[in-house]
């Protein structure tokens, strides 16, 4: 999430490819293993108190771009 905001910060084009380019592990994951509440909050915490204020410090805002 954060490298795509860096990019769009800095007004980089995006590019959409074909959804045969995604890397995933082997098998179906089920809506047990998926979901992840704990992690989810802990890395959601992380971006939104360090380092998205450090990256808008460093390379400042945007409209239309957003973690």
């Amino acid at each position: 999430m954060t490298q795509g905001y860096l990019l769009c910060v800095m007004d980089y084009d995006f590019l959409i490819l074909d959804n045969a380019f995604l890397v995933h592990r082997p098998g179906i994951k089920t809506l047990q293993e998926a979901r992840r509440p704990l992690d989810e909050s802990k890395n959601s915490k992380l971006i939104n108190k360090i380092i998205f204020p450090e990256l808008k410090q460093k390379y400042g805002l945007r409209n239309g771009c957003y973690i």
